[in-house]
């Protein structure tokens, strides 16, 4: 069974983190096109990782340039040996 997480707020802000560190800050967790320009914009963090995103999608640049649709992750294929429906059956 396939537990689906919900899109919810941060309601913890992290920018006295940001502030104290002096490194490069990623912040890792369901951002979409929008909302990874937006921390970028805003300068909460420096790099966006899309982690799923780009497994589903590895052309995901191009498709966020033409705000293409996304391909859906298919989690129970990550950790396959079975390369007919592992990373290589997306499109």
């Amino acid at each position: 069974m396939e537990v689906i997480k919900e899109r919810s707020e941060c309601l913890v802000s992290l920018e006295p983190m940001r502030l104290a560190f002096n490194g490069t800050f990623i912040v890792a967790g369901m951002y979409e096109t929008e909302d990874g320009n937006d921390a970028i914009a805003k300068e909460r963090v420096d790099p966006v990782p899309y982690g799923l995103l780009f497994l589903a999608n590895p052309d995901l640049p191009k498709r966020f340039d033409l705000n293409a649709p996304l391909n859906k992750h298919k989690k129970d294929t990550f950790y396959t040996s079975d390369l007919v429906v592992a990373y290589t059956d997306y499109s």
